[in-house]
């Protein structure tokens, strides 16, 4: 069961597997550096950080980056450049009670595997190209092809893949590209779930065309369903090979992993058009529907990020969440994958 939201920007957030605890921690603005330390020593007994994200402007990604070698994490971070000052920040997870097993791909960690009561969990970060220079779509295939080698580490494929998350820089000139490499990839390896995914206009440090992360489970005696979305279409109506929802169940915990949701109307197109307010209420409303066919709770966030195409509308998302159970949220300035849409959310949720 997720804690109760901790006081001012540190949130530490819980759930509960058979044999083992996994954590979500988020750190709102530009104190992610500072919080680190403390967020570890909160975390319940000996953990092992298991991902880190980073979200904020290369001077606010680098503090942040020194922070997390000055504390010896040797995890995957995925750094994500934000397009303004001051918001953004960091977020983590750990494992406690497991032992972790570190996937090598040359001579870098990529991710983890927990291995416990029959079920596997393989925790992928920062996945990058090899190649900055070489085409955007070579540069997509490069990363799904280091998914999959990482995935075969943990004796797993993408078939158990139930997570996905790219960050693309200028998004908005190859979306359709990058749409096509990855219904393409899922088609040769038929795929038949489509993971709950986000993809984002925004750069990375190292000036790769994109930045990627994803999460497999193998539920042993659990259950992974997808759920629909009853306010909107099917994402694959309009050509990107995503699931609305993902539900993954244990015998301790029920997770839902909410995919990059926006502005979009149940016919495929984009709603609200020139009003960030309406379109921060109308994406908060589909997000509620999904939760209700879940039998979920807006309260029960582990973790959330709201994106921006122009930060100057945060004030307005800070305003709407007045109305909100206080949310383990990070806001980034960057661009949505339409041109029309000033504002997308994401969000885990998990429940006993």
């Amino acid at each position: 069961m997720p804690n109760s939201p901790n006081a001012g920007s540190l949130h530490i957030k819980t759930i509960e597997h058979p044999g083992w605890l996994e954590s979500h921690v988020t750190v709102a603005g530009t104190a992610g550096a500072a919080e680190l330390q403390r967020a570890r020593e909160r975390l319940t007994g000996s953990s092992t950080v298991l991902g880190v994200d980073l979200f904020g402007t290369a001077t606010e990604i680098a503090g942040m980056e020194d922070a997390v070698k000055r504390a010896g994490i040797a995890a995957p971070v995925t750094s994500v450049l934000s397009s303004a000052p001051g918001c953004g920040g960091m977020q983590f997870s750990a494992a406690t009670g497991a032992d972790p097993v570190p996937l090598v791909l040359q001579g870098r960690v990529a991710g983890y595997l927990i291995e416990a009561s029959g079920a596997s969990h393989c925790f992928l970060g920062g996945l990058q190209p090899g190649d900055p220079g070489a085409s955007r779509e070579d540069q997509t295939r490069e990363v799904f092809l280091t998914i999959e080698n990482a995935l075969a580490l943990a004796g797993m494929s993408f078939e158990h893949v139930v997570r996905t998350w790219f960050y693309n820089e200028n998004i908005l000139d190859w979306y359709p590209s990058f749409n096509d490499v990855r219904t393409g990839f899922f088609q040769n390896h038929s795929i038949r779930r489509m993971p709950a995914s986000t993809g984002i206009g925004a750069p990375n440090p190292a000036g790769t065309a994109l930045v990627a992360k994803a999460l497999a489970v193998q539920p042993g005696a659990g259950d992974i369903r997808v759920l629909r979305s009853p306010l909107q279409c099917d994402a694959f109506a309009y050509g990107s090979a995503f699931s609305r929802a993902i539900a993954v169940s244990d015998s301790r915990s029920r997770t839902l992993h909410v995919s990059g949701t926006a502005s979009i109307e149940p016919g495929g197109r984009s709603a609200r058009q020139g009003d960030p307010s309406g379109q921060i209420e109308l994406t908060m409303d589909v997000v509620r529907a999904i939760l209700d066919e879940a039998g979920m709770r807006l309260e029960e966030t582990t973790r959330a990020i709201a994106y921006f195409r122009d930060p100057s509308h945060i004030p307005l998302w800070d305003d709407y969440r007045r109305q909100l159970p206080p949310l383990p949220v990070v806001s980034l300035g960057c661009h949505v994958c339409r041109d029309d849409l000033l504002f997308e959310i994401e969000l885990d949720v998990s429940s006993t």
